[in-house]
Protein backbone atom coordinates (compact mmCIF):
# COMPACT_ATOMS: atom_id res chain seq x y z
CA UNK A 1 0.00 0.00 0.00
CA UNK A 2 3.01 2.42 0.51
CA UNK A 3 4.51 1.66 -2.56
CA UNK A 4 1.09 2.42 -4.33
CA UNK A 5 1.12 5.98 -2.89
CA UNK A 6 4.58 7.11 -3.97
CA UNK A 7 3.69 6.26 -7.68
CA UNK A 8 0.71 8.68 -7.96
CA UNK A 9 3.47 11.50 -7.47
CA UNK A 10 5.49 9.68 -10.24
CA UNK A 11 2.53 10.14 -12.83
CA UNK A 12 1.99 13.72 -11.73
CA UNK A 13 5.91 14.83 -12.94
CA UNK A 14 5.81 12.84 -15.28
CA UNK A 15 2.96 14.41 -16.62
CA UNK A 16 3.58 17.69 -15.93
CA UNK A 17 7.17 17.36 -18.00
CA UNK A 18 5.01 15.86 -20.95
CA UNK A 19 2.71 18.50 -20.81
CA UNK A 20 5.36 21.08 -21.06
CA UNK A 21 7.08 19.36 -23.94
CA UNK A 22 3.85 19.37 -26.01
CA UNK A 23 2.92 22.81 -24.69
CA UNK A 24 6.93 23.93 -26.42
CA UNK A 25 6.22 21.67 -29.76
CA UNK A 26 2.23 23.34 -30.36
CA UNK A 27 3.53 26.69 -29.76
CA UNK A 28 6.69 26.04 -32.47
CA UNK A 29 4.15 24.63 -35.18
CA UNK A 30 2.24 27.27 -34.55
CA UNK A 31 4.57 30.07 -35.09
CA UNK A 32 5.52 27.88 -37.95
CA UNK A 33 2.28 27.71 -39.57
CA UNK A 34 2.05 31.42 -39.53
CA UNK A 35 5.38 31.99 -40.81
CA UNK A 36 4.99 29.62 -44.03
CA UNK A 37 1.53 30.88 -44.69
CA UNK A 38 2.96 34.70 -45.02
CA UNK A 39 5.94 33.64 -46.47
CA UNK A 40 3.52 32.01 -49.12
CA UNK A 41 1.51 35.35 -49.70
CA UNK A 42 5.24 37.23 -49.10
CA UNK A 43 6.06 35.02 -52.63
CA UNK A 44 3.61 35.36 -54.65
CA UNK A 45 3.37 38.86 -54.55
CA UNK A 46 7.03 39.21 -54.90
CA UNK A 47 6.61 37.17 -58.12
CA UNK A 48 3.94 39.19 -59.61
CA UNK A 49 5.90 43.10 -58.73
CA UNK A 50 8.43 41.74 -60.67
CA UNK A 51 5.90 41.12 -63.57
CA UNK A 52 4.76 44.33 -63.51
CA UNK A 53 7.94 45.83 -63.30
CA UNK A 54 9.33 43.63 -66.72
CA UNK A 55 6.42 44.16 -68.59
CA UNK A 56 6.15 47.98 -68.11
CA UNK A 57 7.06 48.57 -71.78
CA UNK A 58 4.04 46.32 -72.74
CA UNK A 59 1.52 47.11 -70.04
CA UNK A 60 2.24 51.38 -69.98
CA UNK A 61 4.25 51.91 -73.07
CA UNK A 62 7.40 53.05 -70.53
CA UNK A 63 10.66 52.89 -70.97
CA UNK A 64 12.44 49.38 -69.53
CA UNK A 65 14.22 51.58 -67.16
CA UNK A 66 13.09 53.03 -63.33
CA UNK A 67 13.99 56.79 -64.16
CA UNK A 68 13.13 57.58 -59.99
CA UNK A 69 11.80 56.34 -56.48
CA UNK A 70 8.21 57.89 -57.11
CA UNK A 71 8.21 54.85 -60.44
CA UNK A 72 9.51 52.36 -57.22
CA UNK A 73 7.11 53.26 -55.26
CA UNK A 74 4.44 52.31 -56.84
CA UNK A 75 5.42 48.80 -56.60
CA UNK A 76 5.94 49.41 -52.71
CA UNK A 77 2.27 50.97 -52.46
CA UNK A 78 0.69 47.89 -54.34
CA UNK A 79 2.51 45.30 -52.48
CA UNK A 80 1.47 46.96 -49.32
CA UNK A 81 -2.12 47.23 -50.35
CA UNK A 82 -2.19 43.85 -51.52
CA UNK A 83 -1.23 42.31 -47.89
CA UNK A 84 -3.31 44.59 -46.03
CA UNK A 85 -6.36 43.16 -47.79
CA UNK A 86 -4.52 39.56 -47.47
CA UNK A 87 -3.04 39.81 -43.37
CA UNK A 88 -5.44 40.14 -40.82
CA UNK A 89 -2.73 41.17 -38.72
CA UNK A 90 -1.15 43.50 -41.37
CA UNK A 91 0.68 46.54 -39.64
CA UNK A 92 2.59 49.25 -41.86
CA UNK A 93 5.40 49.46 -39.64
CA UNK A 94 6.02 45.63 -39.96
CA UNK A 95 6.64 45.87 -43.46
CA UNK A 96 9.52 46.66 -45.79
CA UNK A 97 10.73 46.74 -49.89
CA UNK A 98 13.53 46.52 -51.57
CA UNK A 99 13.09 47.50 -55.51
CA UNK A 100 15.99 46.96 -57.73
CA UNK A 101 16.97 47.40 -60.86
CA UNK A 102 20.84 46.19 -63.22
CA UNK A 103 21.09 47.78 -66.50
CA UNK A 104 23.73 47.55 -68.94
CA UNK A 105 25.54 49.98 -71.49
CA UNK A 106 26.45 47.38 -73.08
CA UNK A 107 26.66 43.38 -73.84
CA UNK A 108 28.80 42.16 -70.71
CA UNK A 109 29.33 45.76 -69.03
CA UNK A 110 26.85 46.65 -66.49
CA UNK A 111 25.61 49.93 -65.03
CA UNK A 112 25.28 50.80 -61.34
CA UNK A 113 22.11 48.66 -59.74
CA UNK A 114 19.34 51.77 -59.23
CA UNK A 115 18.12 50.37 -55.53
CA UNK A 116 15.24 51.53 -54.36
CA UNK A 117 14.15 50.93 -50.35
CA UNK A 118 10.58 51.41 -48.62
CA UNK A 119 8.73 50.98 -45.52
CA UNK A 120 9.51 51.40 -41.74
CA UNK A 121 10.87 48.22 -41.79
CA UNK A 122 14.32 47.71 -43.18
CA UNK A 123 14.92 44.55 -45.56
CA UNK A 124 18.56 43.32 -45.73
CA UNK A 125 19.77 42.06 -48.79
CA UNK A 126 22.11 38.82 -48.27
CA UNK A 127 22.82 39.36 -51.82
CA UNK A 128 22.43 42.46 -54.27
CA UNK A 129 21.19 42.42 -57.83
CA UNK A 130 24.90 42.56 -59.18
CA UNK A 131 25.25 39.32 -57.94
CA UNK A 132 22.88 37.82 -60.12
CA UNK A 133 24.34 39.84 -63.51
CA UNK A 134 24.72 36.26 -64.89
CA UNK A 135 21.25 35.43 -65.18
CA UNK A 136 20.64 38.28 -67.97
CA UNK A 137 20.52 37.44 -71.47
CA UNK A 138 21.31 39.51 -75.07
CA UNK A 139 17.34 40.04 -76.83
CA UNK A 140 17.06 40.07 -80.45
CA UNK A 141 17.79 43.71 -80.53
CA UNK A 142 21.42 43.26 -79.45
CA UNK A 143 21.23 44.71 -76.35
CA UNK A 144 21.65 43.12 -72.68
CA UNK A 145 18.10 42.51 -70.98
CA UNK A 146 17.32 44.61 -67.62
CA UNK A 147 17.25 42.66 -64.42
CA UNK A 148 15.30 43.37 -62.09
CA UNK A 149 14.19 42.36 -58.41
CA UNK A 150 11.66 42.86 -55.98
CA UNK A 151 12.06 42.18 -51.96
CA UNK A 152 9.48 41.68 -49.77
CA UNK A 153 9.88 41.50 -45.76
CA UNK A 154 7.73 41.57 -43.08
CA UNK A 155 8.10 41.85 -39.05
CA UNK A 156 6.50 37.96 -37.78
CA UNK A 157 5.61 38.39 -34.02
CA UNK A 158 8.28 36.38 -32.45
CA UNK A 159 6.12 32.87 -30.40
CA UNK A 160 8.42 30.75 -30.57
CA UNK A 161 11.87 32.60 -30.56
CA UNK A 162 10.92 34.11 -27.47
CA UNK A 163 10.90 31.13 -25.39
CA UNK A 164 14.16 30.10 -26.20
CA UNK A 165 15.81 33.76 -26.30
CA UNK A 166 16.54 33.60 -30.20
CA UNK A 167 14.86 36.16 -32.76
CA UNK A 168 12.50 34.56 -35.96
CA UNK A 169 10.68 37.06 -36.87
CA UNK A 170 11.21 38.24 -40.16
CA UNK A 171 10.17 36.56 -42.88
CA UNK A 172 10.62 37.78 -46.73
CA UNK A 173 10.85 36.97 -50.34
CA UNK A 174 13.01 37.86 -52.86
CA UNK A 175 11.92 37.23 -57.03
CA UNK A 176 14.64 38.25 -59.87
CA UNK A 177 13.25 38.70 -63.54
CA UNK A 178 15.10 39.21 -66.84
CA UNK A 179 13.15 42.27 -68.66
CA UNK A 180 12.28 42.69 -72.30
Amino acid sequence: MHLKFKQRGNFSVEFAIIGIVLSVIFVFSADVIVKLSIRGKLDRLSFSLVNVLKERTQLYDEDYEIKNISEANIIYTIASNSLQRTLNSYESSRFGAVVEQLTFKSIGHANLPKTYLFGAYSCSLSQTIKDFEYLSVVTSWDRQATLYRVTLCYRTDNTFGSLINESYARVSSSSVMIGR
